[in-house]
């Protein structure tokens, strides 16, 4: 039966000869139309050729040769057999041939990734010198002898932390004064050197030591005022409308701040006080002979009984020329 069989050499030539005499129905099938195989989950058509075939006598034929030898005999019944098994074999992959008709040719395997291996750098060795062979010296520990470096313990981290929570708590239990007593402080900071008579309803009120003293001098009851502090603040007052009484007495020995309900404030000052210039003594009262120290010499009055010169006796005249003569000559004549 004639066969579907390239031919490229004269063995090839025989072993085609061989197979179309001797080989059967189902082997000249196989050989002309190929059998299916699988692989790589595919189905294709394993056609053979004598050049697949070939290759195969090779490789059988080397492990017939003794060990270490290229090649051996082999006689001819020997080759014909292994052309039969090789094209009746189903299990032996030929030519692979896809639906098409076309060869399958696998994709390429792609080759590993070599991984370079870094080699450690290689230390130069060095020559000794003679500082090698010499001994450190020793670094003398710091005078403290404390290490900078150490960590607190644990109790000492509580006992700050307790600290620190205890301040915090002061801060927050702290009472702060109440509104009004808070302007009261401000206005007797802007005017240390003077008391402050704060008017709250019907009543002027003074605080603090500026109190005590007041409470003395002008003999008033001394109380206490709650302002929002832990202690009750000293405290004298006395009504509005007696206020003027009050403040001239206060402004004997002090300058005074007048607060008024709405906010708005004035300084009072002694109308009657002076200021020596040579002491900077304060007079509260002025004596007619510390008058003249202050401001010069001042005239005398006149007695009442002192008759001046160009007066004189007007008893001749009648009611209507004393008028007349008031009109013309005014404070030029006095008239009695």
């Amino acid at each position: 039966m004639r066969l579907n069989l390239e031919t490229k050499t004269k063995e090839q030539e025989l072993v085609k000869a061989y197979l179309e005499e001797n080989a059967s129905e189902i082997l000249s099938d196989k050989i002309n139309n190929g059998t299916p195989f699988e692989k790589d989950g595919k189905t294709f058509i394993n056609k053979k050729t004598l050049d697949g075939f070939m290759k195969y006598a090779s490789s059988e034929a080397r492990k017939l040769a003794s060990k270490g030898a290229n090649s051996a005999c082999v006689e001819d019944k020997v080759v014909y057999g292994w052309a039969v098994h090789y094209f009746e074999e189903d299990s032996i992959e030929g030519t692979l041939l896809n639906d098409d008709g076309t060869e399958y040719k696998p994709a390429p395997k792609s080759a590993p990734t070599k991984v370079k291996k870094v080699e450690p750098k290689k230390t130069e060795e060095r020559q000794p010198t003679l500082f090698d062979f010499m001994e450190p010296e020793k670094s003398e520990p710091e005078a403290n002898g404390d290490d900078e470096d150490e960590q607190p313990s644990q109790e000492e981290i509580d006992e700050i932390l307790a600290e620190i929570a205890e301040e915090e708590n002061k801060k927050a239990t702290q009472k702060r004064p109440s509104p009004f007593y808070e302007k009261y402080l401000e206005i007797e900071r802007s005017y240390p050197d003077c008391v402050i008579a704060y008017r709250l309803g019907d009543f002027y009120e003074v605080f603090g030591e500026k109190a005590v003293q007041i409470s003395e001098e002008c003999n008033l009851t001394l109380t206490g005022r709650d302002v929002g502090l832990e202690n009750r603040i000293p405290m004298v007052g006395f009504p509005y409308h007696a206020a003027e009484l009050y403040f001239d007495k206060i402004k004997r020995n002090h300058r005074l701040v007048d607060v008024n309900s709405d906010g708005t404030l004035k300084e009072l000052s002694n109308p009657q006080s002076a200021i020596n210039l040579d002491t900077g003594e304060i007079y509260d009262e002025m004596t007619e002979e510390e008058m003249r120290e202050f401001d010069g010499d001042i005239e005398e009055p006149q007695d009442i009984d002192d008759e001046p010169e160009d007066s004189f006796d007007t008893t001749a005249f009648d009611k209507t020329a004393l008028c007349k003569l008031d009109a013309i000559f005014g404070d030029k004549l006095t008239l009695r």
